[in-house]
């Protein structure tokens, strides 16, 4: 057994990325930089001691934003991640004629079976305590759903033709890539009766994540290729995806494609799932701070020592039986070859020294530039946080804040399987 293994045996160390770090793997991430570590464990602590000054100022702050005090408010209760567990009415609270949001993962092998008893409980939900609507998004353990991927892969090429499900009466899918939930790009209004009466929300949701899995996970797509660039409308109030954004209850597993797009979109409210240790909710500003705060932890903490060293032992590839080819036409001894090769491995010890030192320059080089990059950051999350809790209670006052809020709303506690994180309520 290695050292890694017992570190994780001991819990020092985390098992997999979907795990919350340990503060030895902050510090322990790059060790591939060694013998120059002890850098990136300081850019490391840097980024710990951000993140917590950062939510520091969120919490100094107050609340992202307060319902309307001339007209009623609108509930949003938010669960995520059920994985085919039916929570106790008794943990919902009531509806009040709003909205119930499934953020993805209603199961666990995406069947139809299993995915049509969540929305039957689902809708029973919706009767029995009062919901104007109920919007479920899918998750990549709900197969099913992904008629042109994961339900191929996992049942079969003649599932396409099989018997669709069954939607309880105000259970409503939000497939907004596909513009399916609403009009105008899948983009839902919804006008409230009740004690909201007169009232009205946009609602846009999809339930795409970045690729995490062999092809029986749905809706998957590549980092690098995400499908988020321009596609929520920008009436959107409330929107509702699987993954998480980078940065934002994710531990660092969100798309940074998605992050990128609400800054374009601003939602009031984004719902969201699928990293269940992120579970919680986060007010943001799209700000100065916020923004020095996201590129500071985009950036990594990782500076890696220049690889590219010549080895002095080694023979050119083109080597065939006793002969290395020269030309199409001619051949020589291996012999000659290796003749003609000693020269060079002679001029590979003698300029080792130059390498390593033009290596190492580069290297300081990098690190000085990143450590004032992420210095300056750092500076910026400081001195726009300060600023942005001054000016919130001299200036202006308790309930004068106007940002949004994102909740990750998995029900389900990390990786034990049990769903016991509390319900998420919202009021709009």
């Amino acid at each position: 057994m290695g050292i890694t293994a017992i570190l994780q045996r001991l819990h020092l160390l985390r098992s997999e990325e979907w795990d919350p770090p340990t503060p030895l793997d902050h510090l322990l991430t790059d060790m591939q930089s060694w013998p120059f570590f002890v850098i990136p464990i300081h850019l490391h602590f840097l980024r710990l001691v951000i993140t917590h000054l950062y939510h520091l100022f969120l919490f100094l702050r107050g609340h992202a934003f307060h319902p309307p005090s001339h007209i009623s408010p609108i509930r949003v209760v938010c669960i995520s991640d059920t994985h085919n567990y039916e929570l106790d009415l008794a943990r919902i609270p009531d509806g009040e004629g709003g909205l119930l949001i499934h953020a993805g993962d209603l199961t666990n092998d995406g069947s139809r079976e299993s995915i049509q008893r969540q929305l039957d409980w689902l809708g029973e939900v919706r009767r029995r305590k009062g919901f104007e609507r109920v919007l479920v998004v899918a998750g990549n353990h709900d197969g099913w759903l992904d008629e042109e991927g994961a339900r191929q892969v996992l049942f079969g090429e003649g599932s396409k033709g099989d018997a669709e499900l069954t939607w309880p009466e105000g259970v409503q899918y939000l497939d907004g890539m596909a513009g399916e939930g609403g009009e105008h790009g899948g983009v839902m209004t919804i006008e409230f009766e009740g004690r909201a009466k007169g009232r009205r929300l946009n609602v846009w949701g999809w339930g795409g994540v970045p690729r995490c899995g062999g092809p029986e996970h749905a809706f998957q797509y590549d980092r690098a290729a995400h499908p988020w660039t321009n596609r929520i409308p920008v009436e959107t109030d409330i929107l509702i995806t699987h993954t998480p954004p980078r940065h934002h209850l994710d531990l660092g597993l969100g798309c940074a494609g998605l992050l990128a797009e609400l800054w374009r979109v601003k939602p009031k409210l984004h719902v969201f799932g699928h990293v269940h240790w992120g579970a919680g909710r986060e007010a943001v500003y799209y700000d100065e701070c916020q923004r020095a705060y996201e590129s500071l932890m985009a950036r990594g903490a990782d500076v890696p020592f220049p690889p590219a060293f010549p080895s002095i032992f080694s023979f050119p590839a083109s080597v065939s039986g006793g002969y290395q080819l020269v030309s199409p036409n001619r051949q020589e001894p291996r012999s000659k070859m290796r003749e003609k090769q000693r020269p060079t491995n002679l001029v590979n010890i003698l300029m080792l020294p130059v390498y390593f030192g033009l290596a190492l320059s580069l290297y300081f080089v990098k690190v000085f530039e990143r450590v004032w990059m992420d210095s300056m950051d750092a500076a910026r999350v400081i001195w726009h946080g300060i600023t942005a809790v001054v000016w919130k209670w001299v200036m202006e006052g308790p309930g004068s804040n106007n940002g949004a809020l994102l909740v990750n709303a998995s029900v389900t506690y990390g990786n034990t399987g049990k769903v016991i994180n509390p319900v998420q309520v919202v009021e709009l």
